[in-house]
């Protein structure tokens, strides 16, 4: 016992300086540093992924097994009808006119889906009328279009389909939908 109390008051008094509280080392903030970061992220993160949506994918894709399978029965169908023509955009006014030949009669209504590839909030849905019971449609956009779309013509009842991938310029372009 006598060597211990020995060994702890030469221990002591070799001690000169302070070390100062257990706040200001830095050794100790080299390692928790780290941590935090993680556990700020981590939080903005799981906050992020609870309070935001993923938007839906907007065509006909299924999932089967493992494999994803695309449904071309609609666009088929259009091909099989003669469905073509032109679709004119004007995003300086916001009228679209559709002017679609086929081999019978589409309808006094369309469907015309502005579908944008990321985001669901910037999609539009628009319904085109016959002009006087023609083959010409027109109607009116929700509001302008920027960056890359979609576009999606089917009738009321979904049984065809015309679908073309368009891209800016939309100010009094023409695009072409079909085959021809």
């Amino acid at each position: 016992m006598l060597y211990f109390s020995h060994y702890f008051e030469v221990y002591m008094t070799e001690q000169t300086h302070d070390i100062g509280p257990w706040y200001k080392q830095k050794w100790l903030w080299f390692v928790l540093a780290p941590l935090i970061a993680v556990v700020i992220y981590g939080t903005t993160f799981l906050y992020l992924a609870i309070t935001t949506m993923d938007g839906v994918v907007k065509d006909d894709y299924y999932k089967e097994a493992r494999g994803t399978n695309v449904d071309t029965s609609r666009s088929d169908e259009a091909d099989r009808l003669g469905i073509h023509g032109e679709v004119l955009l004007d995003t300086l006014t916001g009228d679209i006119r559709l002017d679609l030949k086929s081999n019978t009669f589409l309808g006094d209504q369309l469907s015309v889906d502005l579908v944008h590839p990321t985001h669901q909030k910037y999609d539009q849905s628009l319904t085109v009328r016959s002009v006087g019971g023609t083959s010409v449609y027109v109607g009116n956009l929700q509001s302008k279009l920027t960056g890359k779309r979609y576009l999606i013509i089917t009738n009321k009842e979904g049984n065809w389909r015309l679908r073309r991938e368009i891209l800016p310029p939309y100010d009094q372009n023409t695009f072409k939908v079909g085959k021809f």
